[in-house]
Protein backbone atom coordinates (compact mmCIF):
# COMPACT_ATOMS: atom_id res chain seq x y z
CA UNK A 1 0.00 0.00 0.00
CA UNK A 2 1.29 3.32 -0.81
CA UNK A 3 2.70 5.47 1.98
CA UNK A 4 1.07 9.04 1.97
CA UNK A 5 4.60 10.94 1.16
CA UNK A 6 4.02 8.55 -2.15
CA UNK A 7 0.45 9.81 -2.80
CA UNK A 8 1.68 13.69 -2.01
CA UNK A 9 4.66 13.14 -4.33
CA UNK A 10 2.28 11.56 -7.00
CA UNK A 11 -0.64 14.43 -7.13
CA UNK A 12 2.47 16.46 -7.16
CA UNK A 13 3.43 15.55 -10.32
CA UNK A 14 -0.52 15.14 -11.49
CA UNK A 15 -0.98 18.54 -10.89
CA UNK A 16 2.71 19.90 -12.25
CA UNK A 17 0.99 17.55 -15.71
CA UNK A 18 -1.92 19.38 -15.93
CA UNK A 19 -0.27 23.05 -14.99
CA UNK A 20 1.65 22.65 -17.79
CA UNK A 21 -0.58 21.60 -20.54
CA UNK A 22 -2.84 24.38 -19.23
CA UNK A 23 0.29 26.46 -20.20
CA UNK A 24 0.29 25.28 -23.43
CA UNK A 25 -3.07 24.84 -24.38
CA UNK A 26 -5.51 27.45 -22.56
CA UNK A 27 -2.74 30.16 -21.78
CA UNK A 28 -2.93 31.93 -25.30
CA UNK A 29 -6.88 32.25 -25.20
CA UNK A 30 -6.48 32.96 -21.18
CA UNK A 31 -4.48 35.77 -22.10
CA UNK A 32 -6.08 37.21 -24.87
CA UNK A 33 -8.81 38.77 -21.91
CA UNK A 34 -7.09 38.67 -18.94
CA UNK A 35 -4.46 41.69 -18.52
CA UNK A 36 -4.35 41.34 -14.79
CA UNK A 37 -3.42 45.33 -13.62
CA UNK A 38 -1.14 45.00 -10.90
CA UNK A 39 1.09 42.38 -12.58
CA UNK A 40 1.41 44.70 -15.31
CA UNK A 41 2.37 47.67 -13.40
CA UNK A 42 5.12 45.50 -11.58
CA UNK A 43 6.34 44.33 -14.99
CA UNK A 44 6.61 48.12 -16.03
CA UNK A 45 8.94 48.75 -13.18
CA UNK A 46 10.76 46.27 -13.69
CA UNK A 47 11.22 47.97 -17.44
CA UNK A 48 12.03 51.09 -15.77
CA UNK A 49 14.38 49.67 -13.46
CA UNK A 50 16.59 47.72 -15.89
CA UNK A 51 16.65 51.03 -18.56
CA UNK A 52 17.84 53.40 -15.91
CA UNK A 53 14.72 55.43 -15.99
CA UNK A 54 12.76 56.57 -12.72
CA UNK A 55 10.42 53.97 -11.69
CA UNK A 56 8.79 56.04 -9.26
CA UNK A 57 4.99 57.65 -10.07
CA UNK A 58 1.70 57.37 -10.03
CA UNK A 59 0.67 53.45 -8.45
CA UNK A 60 4.98 53.14 -8.61
CA UNK A 61 5.44 53.69 -4.61
CA UNK A 62 7.36 50.31 -3.87
CA UNK A 63 10.63 49.97 -2.11
CA UNK A 64 13.60 49.65 -4.98
CA UNK A 65 14.78 46.46 -3.36
CA UNK A 66 10.71 44.70 -4.36
CA UNK A 67 11.64 46.10 -8.12
CA UNK A 68 15.11 45.11 -7.70
CA UNK A 69 14.42 41.28 -6.65
CA UNK A 70 10.49 40.57 -7.77
CA UNK A 71 9.56 43.03 -10.40
CA UNK A 72 12.82 43.27 -12.32
CA UNK A 73 12.70 39.39 -12.79
CA UNK A 74 8.56 39.32 -14.10
CA UNK A 75 10.02 41.75 -16.86
CA UNK A 76 12.25 39.08 -18.05
CA UNK A 77 9.29 36.78 -18.12
CA UNK A 78 7.30 35.91 -20.73
CA UNK A 79 3.51 37.15 -20.88
CA UNK A 80 2.46 33.11 -19.95
CA UNK A 81 4.17 33.25 -16.53
CA UNK A 82 1.53 35.15 -15.01
CA UNK A 83 -0.78 31.71 -14.70
CA UNK A 84 1.75 29.85 -12.41
CA UNK A 85 2.34 33.40 -10.76
CA UNK A 86 -1.13 33.55 -9.84
CA UNK A 87 -1.18 29.71 -8.14
CA UNK A 88 1.25 30.06 -5.87
CA UNK A 89 -1.10 31.71 -3.38
CA UNK A 90 -3.33 28.49 -3.70
CA UNK A 91 0.01 26.40 -2.91
CA UNK A 92 1.06 28.17 -0.02
CA UNK A 93 -2.98 27.80 1.65
CA UNK A 94 -3.10 24.37 1.07
CA UNK A 95 0.56 24.04 2.36
CA UNK A 96 -0.34 26.27 5.56
CA UNK A 97 -3.99 24.81 5.70
CA UNK A 98 -4.08 21.53 4.02
CA UNK A 99 -7.47 20.45 2.98
CA UNK A 100 -9.54 23.24 5.49
CA UNK A 101 -7.84 25.49 3.31
CA UNK A 102 -10.14 24.94 0.32
CA UNK A 103 -12.51 26.76 2.27
CA UNK A 104 -9.99 29.86 1.43
CA UNK A 105 -11.03 29.45 -2.30
CA UNK A 106 -14.11 31.78 -1.07
CA UNK A 107 -12.21 34.18 0.52
CA UNK A 108 -12.92 37.55 -1.72
CA UNK A 109 -9.44 39.13 -0.78
CA UNK A 110 -8.18 36.20 -2.42
CA UNK A 111 -10.62 36.67 -5.61
CA UNK A 112 -8.96 40.24 -5.92
CA UNK A 113 -5.19 38.88 -5.56
CA UNK A 114 -6.10 35.97 -7.89
CA UNK A 115 -7.61 38.94 -10.65
CA UNK A 116 -5.02 41.32 -10.56
CA UNK A 117 -2.14 39.02 -10.37
CA UNK A 118 -1.21 40.81 -6.98
CA UNK A 119 2.39 39.12 -4.88
CA UNK A 120 0.77 39.66 -1.19
CA UNK A 121 -0.34 36.12 -1.84
CA UNK A 122 3.32 35.24 -2.15
CA UNK A 123 3.84 36.45 1.61
CA UNK A 124 1.53 33.92 3.08
CA UNK A 125 4.28 31.44 3.93
CA UNK A 126 6.67 34.17 4.85
CA UNK A 127 4.40 35.50 7.15
CA UNK A 128 3.55 32.32 8.92
CA UNK A 129 7.13 31.47 9.38
CA UNK A 130 6.97 34.84 11.29
CA UNK A 131 4.12 34.41 13.27
CA UNK A 132 5.54 30.96 14.88
CA UNK A 133 8.98 32.56 15.09
CA UNK A 134 10.62 29.49 13.51
CA UNK A 135 14.39 29.34 14.40
CA UNK A 136 16.18 31.10 10.89
CA UNK A 137 12.83 31.31 9.02
CA UNK A 138 11.85 33.77 11.30
CA UNK A 139 14.65 36.17 10.25
CA UNK A 140 14.23 35.24 6.36
CA UNK A 141 10.24 35.54 6.83
CA UNK A 142 10.68 39.22 8.45
CA UNK A 143 13.12 40.54 5.69
CA UNK A 144 10.95 38.93 3.04
CA UNK A 145 8.23 40.71 4.44
CA UNK A 146 9.45 44.29 4.26
CA UNK A 147 9.21 43.57 0.15
CA UNK A 148 5.67 44.89 1.22
CA UNK A 149 6.12 47.31 4.64
CA UNK A 150 3.33 49.31 5.09
CA UNK A 151 1.04 46.10 5.41
CA UNK A 152 3.49 44.27 7.63
CA UNK A 153 6.02 46.54 9.26
CA UNK A 154 4.02 46.99 12.63
CA UNK A 155 4.53 43.36 13.28
CA UNK A 156 8.13 42.70 11.72
CA UNK A 157 8.62 45.75 14.25
CA UNK A 158 7.36 43.97 16.87
CA UNK A 159 9.22 40.47 16.16
CA UNK A 160 12.64 42.51 16.35
CA UNK A 161 12.08 43.76 19.59
CA UNK A 162 10.85 40.71 20.93
CA UNK A 163 14.26 39.22 19.38
CA UNK A 164 16.58 41.78 20.99
CA UNK A 165 14.84 41.53 24.86
CA UNK A 166 14.56 37.64 24.26
CA UNK A 167 18.60 37.59 22.89
CA UNK A 168 17.23 35.35 19.97
CA UNK A 169 20.51 35.86 18.32
CA UNK A 170 20.17 33.33 15.69
CA UNK A 171 16.68 35.42 14.00
CA UNK A 172 18.68 38.35 14.73
CA UNK A 173 21.68 37.78 12.69
CA UNK A 174 19.44 35.88 9.89
CA UNK A 175 17.26 38.81 9.83
CA UNK A 176 20.11 41.39 9.27
CA UNK A 177 21.75 39.08 6.73
CA UNK A 178 18.77 38.87 4.80
CA UNK A 179 18.21 42.81 4.73
CA UNK A 180 22.03 43.50 4.03
CA UNK A 181 21.49 41.13 0.98
CA UNK A 182 18.00 42.80 0.16
CA UNK A 183 18.61 46.01 0.48
CA UNK A 184 21.99 47.30 0.07
CA UNK A 185 22.21 46.32 -3.54
CA UNK A 186 19.55 49.13 -4.37
CA UNK A 187 21.10 52.26 -2.93
CA UNK A 188 24.19 51.14 -5.26
CA UNK A 189 21.61 51.10 -8.09
CA UNK A 190 20.15 54.56 -6.88
CA UNK A 191 21.44 56.17 -3.69
CA UNK A 192 18.08 58.09 -3.91
CA UNK A 193 15.37 55.88 -4.44
CA UNK A 194 14.23 56.68 -0.90
CA UNK A 195 13.71 59.77 -1.20
CA UNK A 196 11.62 59.23 -4.49
CA UNK A 197 9.09 56.95 -3.30
CA UNK A 198 8.55 59.01 0.14
CA UNK A 199 7.42 61.95 -2.64
CA UNK A 200 5.26 59.23 -4.28
CA UNK A 201 4.06 58.02 -1.39
CA UNK A 202 3.15 61.09 0.18
CA UNK A 203 0.87 62.27 -2.81
CA UNK A 204 -0.49 58.93 -2.81
CA UNK A 205 -1.83 59.65 0.93
CA UNK A 206 -2.93 62.56 -0.64
CA UNK A 207 -5.39 60.82 -3.07
CA UNK A 208 -6.29 58.30 -0.17
CA UNK A 209 -7.57 61.22 1.58
CA UNK A 210 -9.71 61.87 -1.21
CA UNK A 211 -11.05 58.69 -2.33
CA UNK A 212 -12.03 56.80 0.72
CA UNK A 213 -12.58 53.97 -1.74
CA UNK A 214 -8.98 52.93 -2.09
CA UNK A 215 -9.07 51.63 1.88
CA UNK A 216 -10.38 48.60 3.47
CA UNK A 217 -9.15 49.56 7.14
CA UNK A 218 -11.50 51.31 9.62
CA UNK A 219 -10.72 54.59 8.50
CA UNK A 220 -13.02 53.71 5.71
CA UNK A 221 -16.42 54.35 8.17
CA UNK A 222 -14.77 57.95 9.62
CA UNK A 223 -14.54 58.83 5.91
CA UNK A 224 -18.29 57.78 5.13
CA UNK A 225 -19.55 60.60 7.78
CA UNK A 226 -22.75 60.54 9.37
CA UNK A 227 -23.50 57.70 11.46
CA UNK A 228 -21.21 55.74 10.12
CA UNK A 229 -18.45 57.74 12.44
CA UNK A 230 -20.25 56.01 15.21
CA UNK A 231 -19.25 52.69 14.28
CA UNK A 232 -16.23 53.91 13.19
CA UNK A 233 -15.71 54.71 17.25
CA UNK A 234 -16.96 51.34 18.19
CA UNK A 235 -15.24 49.22 16.04
CA UNK A 236 -12.01 51.47 17.07
CA UNK A 237 -13.35 50.67 21.15
CA UNK A 238 -13.25 47.08 20.15
CA UNK A 239 -10.03 47.07 18.26
CA UNK A 240 -8.56 48.13 21.71
CA UNK A 241 -9.90 45.70 23.84
CA UNK A 242 -9.79 42.15 21.54
CA UNK A 243 -5.84 43.33 20.94
CA UNK A 244 -5.17 43.76 24.56
CA UNK A 245 -6.46 40.75 25.01
CA UNK A 246 -4.68 38.68 22.31
CA UNK A 247 -1.56 40.13 23.45
CA UNK A 248 -2.06 39.18 27.07
CA UNK A 249 -0.48 35.91 25.68
CA UNK A 250 2.89 35.66 23.98
CA UNK A 251 2.34 33.07 21.56
CA UNK A 252 -0.69 35.13 20.32
CA UNK A 253 0.88 38.75 20.32
CA UNK A 254 2.53 38.56 16.88
CA UNK A 255 -0.81 37.79 15.05
CA UNK A 256 -2.18 40.39 17.17
CA UNK A 257 0.33 43.14 16.12
CA UNK A 258 -0.66 41.97 12.42
CA UNK A 259 -4.19 42.40 13.05
CA UNK A 260 -4.02 45.74 14.22
CA UNK A 261 -1.62 47.14 11.55
CA UNK A 262 -4.41 45.76 8.56
CA UNK A 263 -7.47 47.33 10.92
CA UNK A 264 -5.63 50.77 11.66
CA UNK A 265 -3.82 51.07 7.70
CA UNK A 266 -5.22 53.99 6.48
CA UNK A 267 -3.53 53.18 2.97
CA UNK A 268 -4.59 49.06 2.55
CA UNK A 269 -6.86 47.29 0.18
CA UNK A 270 -9.17 44.46 0.16
CA UNK A 271 -6.72 42.56 -1.25
CA UNK A 272 -4.11 42.82 1.67
CA UNK A 273 -6.30 41.05 3.83
CA UNK A 274 -5.57 37.83 2.69
CA UNK A 275 -2.16 38.18 5.22
CA UNK A 276 -5.03 37.75 7.74
CA UNK A 277 -4.72 33.58 7.14
CA UNK A 278 -1.48 33.24 8.36
CA UNK A 279 -3.81 34.71 11.86
CA UNK A 280 -6.62 31.91 11.86
CA UNK A 281 -6.58 28.47 13.77
CA UNK A 282 -8.51 25.35 13.01
CA UNK A 283 -11.62 24.40 11.18
CA UNK A 284 -13.98 26.94 12.71
CA UNK A 285 -12.50 29.51 12.66
CA UNK A 286 -11.54 28.99 8.45
CA UNK A 287 -14.89 28.79 8.07
CA UNK A 288 -15.59 31.76 9.93
CA UNK A 289 -13.54 34.21 8.66
CA UNK A 290 -14.75 33.13 4.85
CA UNK A 291 -18.52 33.78 6.01
CA UNK A 292 -16.78 37.02 7.65
CA UNK A 293 -15.60 38.12 4.31
CA UNK A 294 -17.92 37.05 2.03
CA UNK A 295 -20.89 39.23 4.81
CA UNK A 296 -18.23 41.95 3.69
CA UNK A 297 -18.08 41.71 0.36
CA UNK A 298 -22.04 41.83 0.52
CA UNK A 299 -21.96 45.01 3.04
CA UNK A 300 -19.63 46.99 1.18
CA UNK A 301 -21.46 46.53 -2.03
CA UNK A 302 -24.35 47.13 -0.57
CA UNK A 303 -23.11 50.45 0.59
CA UNK A 304 -21.25 51.79 -2.47
CA UNK A 305 -18.42 50.12 -2.83
CA UNK A 306 -17.12 52.30 0.29
CA UNK A 307 -14.32 49.64 2.01
CA UNK A 308 -15.53 49.31 5.20
CA UNK A 309 -17.38 46.35 5.01
CA UNK A 310 -14.04 44.29 4.52
CA UNK A 311 -12.24 45.75 8.15
CA UNK A 312 -14.56 43.43 9.53
CA UNK A 313 -12.56 40.21 8.34
CA UNK A 314 -10.00 42.02 10.21
CA UNK A 315 -11.24 42.22 13.25
CA UNK A 316 -13.22 39.09 13.83
CA UNK A 317 -9.82 37.59 12.73
CA UNK A 318 -8.99 39.31 16.08
CA UNK A 319 -11.62 38.66 17.93
CA UNK A 320 -10.96 34.40 17.48
CA UNK A 321 -7.58 35.38 18.78
CA UNK A 322 -8.84 37.22 21.76
CA UNK A 323 -11.17 33.99 22.71
CA UNK A 324 -8.54 31.35 21.97
CA UNK A 325 -5.30 32.99 22.90
CA UNK A 326 -4.96 31.42 26.21
CA UNK A 327 -5.58 27.69 24.86
CA UNK A 328 -4.57 27.25 21.24
CA UNK A 329 -0.98 28.31 20.35
CA UNK A 330 -0.12 29.07 17.06
CA UNK A 331 1.64 26.01 15.29
CA UNK A 332 4.66 26.14 13.54
CA UNK A 333 4.58 26.69 10.01
CA UNK A 334 6.00 24.41 7.44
Amino acid sequence: MLSRKSWLVGILIVVAVVLAAEIVLVAPRVLDVWHPWDYGNYVKMGLDVREGRNPYGPDRYYPLPTMLWIFVPLSLMPAWFALPWVIVPFVFILILFRGQGAWFFLFPPLWFVVSDAMFDGWLLLPLAWLLANRPIWAGVGAALLLFKPHVTVLVVGYMLWRWVIARDWKNLKTFSAAMALLWLPSFIVNPGWLWQMLEVLQTRTEQISILPLLTASIWSWAWLGGMAQTIFLAVLMATGVLFWRAARDESSRAAAFQLVGLLLNPVMLASNLILVLPTVRGRNQIVGIVFVALGGYALDRALGAFGGGYALVSLFALYFLARQSQTTPIKDAP
